[in-house]
């Protein structure tokens, strides 16, 4: 390939990756933990309107994003992210013939259908959400899923990644919405 990947398509790569190469008793520990589920939305994920108490927050980086909407909160590539990588994996942007230009659109190809993936649990999942100051800290019912413990955004924790107001309105909102069922 003539063209190297940023690092942005890549983490989607690794995600897509991850996350397909999980074993069947793996999910089902996970959907006994808590009901975490994979969404491949064709959709960027700034396409859901936001309602009434509705939120979405950006890491710092700008790269993934955290939303609470309606009775879901997800997570995954920001839209600002899929922006970007639907731009850098165009496969109508791959020049030349041959095996490596069949394998340049391929490796494209499947980062694209991937892009729109996140990570999407029930608001009935969590116990509590609250903001200590540094880091969003999720207190579930029942045992708790893997969802980010092992996610970061240059290095640093994802629930770490987000300015400190964000991670606040965020849990606020998380918390309200508890509290309005």
């Amino acid at each position: 390939m003539r063209t190297f990947l940023s690092p942005i398509v890549l983490a989607a790569v690794l995600l897509v990756a991850a996350c397909s190469d999980r074993s069947r008793d793996a999910e089902r520990a996970d959907t006994a933990r808590a009901h975490v589920a994979i969404s491949n939305q064709s959709a960027s994920a700034d396409a859901t309107p936001l309602a009434a108490g509705d939120v979405r927050i950006v890491t710092t980086d700008s790269g993934m994003d955290l939303a609470l909407i309606g009775d879901t909160i997800s997570s995954g590539l920001s839209p600002y992210a899929i922006a970007k990588a639907r731009h850098e994996t165009d496969t109508a942007a791959v020049t030349g013939t041959g095996f490596g230009a069949d394998l340049e659109k391929m490796v494209k190809g499947t980062v694209q259908k991937a892009i729109g993936t996140r990570v999407v649990f029930p608001v009935a999942d969590v116990k509590e959400v609250r903001y200590d100051g540094r880091t969003l800290v999720f207190v579930w019912e029942g045992k708790p899923p893997q969802v980010y413990s092992s996610m970061k955004v240059n290095g640093k924790p994802f629930l770490e990644s987000f300015a400190p107001d964000d991670a606040q309105r965020f849990a606020d909102a998380v918390m309200a919405r508890k509290k309005g069922r």
